[in-house]
């Protein structure tokens, strides 16, 4: 995205004027500062605006005519203070001839080259929703959706003349030029206005509310999904906060008989999308859409169960801390065992599979996500849980395999919590892991040699468990060998657990292909 830097000449004609926008401030005054060159002057100016009219200062023609003035203007932050501004208008005096003069440069804005004035669209068209509801929609919709069609259309075509170059399509003609090299990422970057005709999308159905549950027909549907599976992460987001929307807004009946069917495996990619953005937003709708399927929720459950515990361990705070909200909501005072056993196969599934990913971090929550499932759910042969019964050798044998595989990681986090959760299971299945007891006990001893302090104390965790699980195989084999490494740890500097010059056993992040 462009940022169109000001002039040298212009920011020191600003800095002369030394604009100071307070609570006394003019209309003049508030809207030269929103327009300024510097983002806190545009924000305290949004600020005087606002308190201005909480407290009736300022006129309705004044205000509206600059907002207007400001939309036609050469320079981005002129538009986006403009926007702005008239949305804080429309709030304070919604007056209908506003509201149309201002609908009517919506389009040309839509597509403007600046993303923060595109961004700010959302805001206008929430506000006319609110009060004109599916008219508003039902003008400026098609527009909208219309350009996001477009952005999508452009690709495909890009991507066909592409194809056609490389497979010889040109053999009558001269080659075209080799393209420029591209200056955007397409995964990190805003990917033209895709991602901001999206959030005026998602603006639009809050505005709407329930009175927008006949226009989800499966066009929009079809169009959503489309967007869910973008390269580009940012339009990713935007359709999962727009697919919060629609479970907000949608009707009980819509959404279960025709909403629900067709969003649910959307909603499953997105709370695994390897971004997590994407995965924040994906677990904002997953939520709504719970929520909205009320006492229907246990038909989705095979879809989404295993994937929300898995979040509840996934390494951005955001997503972990809001995924374990959901899964207290979800699940209740009873706790989350008895719908996890209900459900167990495609639970075991999403577990499995998140063992495998290529993201570590996955890994990760998978091998605490089967630990749960040994320490807190099947309990011990000595304590069983009513639950117990659940975990058949088939299943055990699965859960045991994922883990095995995940001892063995090239990611050192990987291989230290599924050493963890292999000394959890042999507590609650002695008898399923005896045919592991020897790798297992080898790659406990690797462990605890390991030069990274925190694999060593847990790796000695693990055996322990073992040990005492099996202590008359298991201690003539490790205290020889205790004799002997024990004594070693006399030949180790003093405060190695903080020497941080050496090569760790591993790398930290290993994605997988």
């Amino acid at each position: 995205t462009p940022l169109h830097p000001w002039p040298a000449a212009k920011r020191a004609a600003f800095n002369m004027a030394e604009i100071s926008v307070g609570s006394e401030s003019t209309a003049a005054e508030i809207f030269a500062g929103l327009r300024h060159f510097k983002s806190l002057v545009r924000a305290r100016s949004l600020e005087a605006l606002i308190q201005a009219l909480g407290a009736g200062r300022l006129n309705a023609d004044e205000v509206e005519r600059l907002s207007l003035e400001a939309l036609s203007a050469g320079d981005w932050e002129a538009k986006q203070g403009g926007l702005q501004a008239a949305a804080e208008a429309v709030k304070a005096w919604d007056r209908p001839e506003f509201r149309a003069e201002l609908l009517a440069k919506v389009p040309d804005l839509l597509v403007d080259e600046e993303y923060r004035v595109r961004k700010a669209i959302a805001a206008v068209l929430l506000e006319c929703c609110r009060r004109d509801g599916l008219s508003i929609y039902d003008k400026m919709g098609e527009i909208v959706l219309g350009d996001i069609r477009d952005k999508f259309k452009r690709v495909e075509e890009a991507d066909a003349k592409e194809s056609q170059a490389l497979s010889g399509g040109y053999a009558d003609a001269a080659p075209p030029a080799p393209p420029a090299a591209p200056t955007f990422l397409p995964d990190t970057e805003g990917w033209r206005s895709l991602e901001t005709s999206m959030g005026a999308l998602e603006a639009m159905m809050q505005g709407c509310g329930a009175a927008f549950t006949p226009r989800m027909d499966d066009n929009m549907l079809q169009l959503m999904a489309q967007c869910s599976r973008h390269t580009n992460r940012f339009v990713r987001e935007y359709t999962y906060f727009a697919l919060k929307i629609v479970f907000e807004v949608c009707s009980p009946v819509a959404f279960l008989d025709s909403v629900a069917p067709q969003t649910v495996a959307l909603v499953a990619n997105g709370i695994r999308d390897n971004w997590s953005q994407v995965r924040y937003a994906a677990s904002q709708a997953v939520r709504a859409f719970m929520e909205k399927a009320g006492d229907e929720k246990a038909r989705f459950y095979p879809q989404l169960l295993g994937l929300m515990c898995l979040n509840r361990h996934y390494v951005a705070e955001g997503v972990r801390i809001y995924s374990q909200d959901t899964w207290r909501e979800v699940c209740g005072p009873l706790g989350g065992a008895r719908l996890l056993v209900a459900h167990f196969d495609s639970v075991i599934d999403a577990f499995v599979d998140a063992s495998r990913a290529p993201n570590h971090a996955v890994r990760e929550a998978a091998c605490k996500c089967i630990m749960e499932l040994a320490s807190r759910v099947a309990g011990s042969p000595e304590a069983p849980t009513p639950h117990r019964e659940q975990f058949t050798p088939a299943r055990v044998q699965r859960l045991l395999s994922a883990l095995m595989d995940s001892f063995r990681d090239e990611s050192w986090p990987v291989r230290d919590h599924a050493s963890t959760a292999l000394g959890h299971f042999v507590q609650a299945f002695p008898a399923e892991c005896e045919d592991i007891r020897t790798q297992l006990v080898e790659l406990w001893f690797d462990q605890m040699a390991d030069n990274i302090p925190s694999m060593r104390k847990n790796g000695a965790a693990a055996l322990t468990r073992a040990v005492s699980v099996w202590p008359d195989e298991l201690w003539p084999k490790v205290l020889p060998r205790l004799s002997k490494t024990l004594p070693e740890v006399l030949l180790q500097p003093e405060h190695s657990e903080v020497f941080t010059d050496y090569t760790p056993s591993g790398p930290f992040s290993v994605p997988k292909s």
